[in-house]
C-alpha cells in the first residue's frame, strides 16, 4: 500500500483529537483532507474504522485492533528520526522549545535574542504552555518543567529553584496592613487549591479567605495590580511587574523543582546541545532573580 505511514498518522489524530477538524489542526492539513484520506483507508480495508458519535470519532472494534499496531509503528518511526535527527550536527535549523507561560515571558524572551545573535541560523520555536509536550514524539526538542521528579525516560539537569512570594498593589497595601499587621486582607486564588497555593497560604497569612478565585495565573497578577486582593506569584514575575509590591511580612516558599528536559536521542544533535547548554548557563546566571533574593530588599 502507499502512503501507509501517513494513514496511519491520519488514523492516530483522529482517535486522539476524536474530531476530524482537530486531528487536522495536529497534522497542519485541513478537516476535509482528514476525511478524505480517512473514507480511503477504510475503502481499503473494506470495514468502518471509527464509530461516528455525538463526541466524536471513537474506534470500533476494527479500528481498536489497528489502535495498537498503528501506535507500535509510530513510535518506531519516532525511534527513526530522533536517531537521524540527534546525529545532525549542523548549526542550523529548528529547536522547539517548551515550557510555561510565566517562564516564557519572564524568564526565556529576555535571553532568547542573545542566543539569536550568536546562531543566527538556528530557529527557536517557542510554546508557551503548561501542558506537557511529548518529546518522544519530537513534539518539542527541549522542554522546561516543573515536578518532584522528571520522566525516567527524559534526561537532563535539575534548574536553580524558583520561589514565590506575595504581592498586592500599595493602595490594596495600605488599605489592609498597619505596619507590618495585617488587617482583614483576602486571597485572591485558585478555582481548586493544589499544593503549591496551599503551601503558599500556610506560610503566610492562613487565616486569611479567598475572596476571588481564578483559573489564570495572569489573572491572579492583573486582579492583584487592580486591587482585588493579594496573589501569590512566582518571584521573577511579580518583582517585575508595574502596580505590585511585596506585602509586608510575606516570606517565600519554592516552587516544585524545575528541570531542563530533552530526549536522550536528541543530546547528540548539535544544535539542542548547544542550546540547552545556553539555557542552563542563562538561567543558573539569574539564579537570584528566580529565587526572589533580587527583588527581596
Amino acid at each position: 500500500m502507499q502512503n501507509d505511514w501517513n494513514d496511519l498518522q491520519i488514523f492516530l489524530a483522529l482517535e486522539r483529537a476524536g474530531t476530524a477538524r482537530a486531528a487536522g489542526e495536529r497534522l497542519k492539513v485541513s478537516h476535509s483532507t482528514v476525511s478524505r484520506r480517512l473514507t480511503a483507508m477504510e475503502e481499503r480495508f473494506g470495514t468502518k474504522l471509527f464509530d461516528r458519535t455525538p463526541d466524536g470519532f471513537i474506534p470500533n472494534a476494527s479500528g481498536a485492533r489497528i489502535l495498537a499496531r498503528a501506535q507500535q509503528i509510530e513510535a518506531e518511526m519516532m525511534e527513526l528520526e530522533r536517531f537521524v535527527v540527534g546525529n545532525d550536527i549542523r548549526l542550523q535549523g529548528d529547536i522547539r522549545l517548551t515550557a510555561p507561560p510565566p517562564v516564557t515571558e519572564y524568564l526565556l524572551l529576555p535571553m532568547l535574542e542573545q542566543f539569536r545573535d550568536k546562531y543566527p541560523l538556528i530557529t527557536i520555536e517557542l510554546h508557551s504552555t503548561f501542558g506537557q509536550a511529548d518529546l518522544s514524539r519530537r513534539d518539542a526538542d527541549l522542554a522546561i518543567r516543573f515536578s518532584e521528579k522528571p520522566d525516567d525516560h527524559l534526561v537532563g539537569r535539575r534548574l536553580p529553584e524558583f520561589r514565590e512570594t506575595v504581592y498586592a498593589s500599595p493602595d490594596y497595601i495600605a488599605a489592609h496592613w498597619d505596619g507590618e499587621t495585617p488587617i482583614d486582607p483576602a486571597w485572591i486564588g485558585w478555582h481548586e487549591d493544589g499544593p503549591l497555593s496551599l503551601r503558599a497560604r500556610t506560610a503566610n497569612f492562613p487565616e486569611a479567605p479567598t475572596d476571588w478565585r481564578m483559573p489564570d495565573l495572569n489573572l491572579h497578577a492583573r486582579a492583584a495590580v487592580a486591587g482585588f486582593g493579594m496573589a501569590s506569584l512566582p518571584c521573577m514575575m511579580g518583582d517585575v511587574m508595574d502596580g505590585i509590591i511585596r506585602v509586608p511580612g510575606a516570606t517565600s516558599t519554592n516552587s516544585y523543582p524545575g528541570w531542563l528536559l530533552t530526549h536522550p536521542d536528541l543530546r547528540r544533535m548539535e544544535r539542542v546541545r548547544v542550546f540547552a547548554k545556553f539555557l542552563a548557563e542563562q538561567i543558573v546566571a539569574r539564579s537570584d532573580f528566580i529565587g526572589g533574593s533580587a527583588g527581596a530588599g
